[in-house]
């Protein structure tokens, strides 16, 4: 049964849970910013027909990976393929929405079995949001120069330039989409019941 000292309850173990998973990072960055640079580069490490990206831990007090991406079909006049580094932090990118996720579902007053599980599809869902958001990141930066991998037309350059702001750099957007994610995988019918009885109180 839900109660308003339930809700609380919820709502305080959620905050330490996740100021927990948060509080380690300078340690625990280095190990999942590892992790991070080869799923990133198994999945997009050769992009499109002529892309390759390239990820490589950087020591930096606000971001950890030079992202670098190549277009071989450009080349300079040595005969090299021209390339573009830019600064990615795998924290805001990744990490911080796996922790909020992880909060949530934890501090669901479900039992233990079904926290197990939804912390497995949880986990399946939000990396696959994650890889989305970067492989936004990475189409655009294709469509620009020096790389010009893609020719879209300005009207579609456009809306890939307001997606890529909206979706892909924009942070609230990662944490709308973990909500939605821990009601997935958490809550069930009877819950929902449940809930409806308690607001209509």
């Amino acid at each position: 049964m839900i109660t308003p000292k339930g809700i609380i309850r919820f709502f305080c173990l959620f905050l330490l849970t996740f100021g927990l998973l948060m509080a380690p990072w300078p340690r625990l960055g280095r190990a999942y910013t590892k992790f991070y640079s080869i799923g990133a580069g198994f999945l997009f490490g050769s992009f499109g027909p002529t892309g390759i990206v390239r990820f490589e831990p950087l020591s930096d007090s606000e971001y950890d990976l030079h992202i670098t991406l190549y277009n071989r079909a450009h080349r300079d006049a040595d005969g090299n393929m021209v390339g573009l580094k830019t600064r990615h932090n795998s924290r805001h990118a990744g990490y911080m929405y796996v922790a909020f996720l992880t909060a949530l579902i934890i501090a669901t007053p479900i039992p233990a079995r079904r926290k197990v599980w939804a912390l497995f599809w949880g986990f399946i869902f939000i990396h696959g949001l994650i890889a989305l958001k970067l492989a936004l990141r990475i189409f655009y930066t294709f469509n620009h120069k020096p790389l010009s991998m893609f020719s879209l037309d300005p009207f579609y350059r456009q809306v890939l330039s307001i997606t890529h702001q909206a979706f892909a750099v924009n942070v609230t957007f990662g944490f709308i989409v973990c909500v939605f994610i821990w009601i997935l995988v958490s809550f069930r019918r009877r819950d929902w019941i449940r809930i409806q009885g308690f607001c209509s109180k």
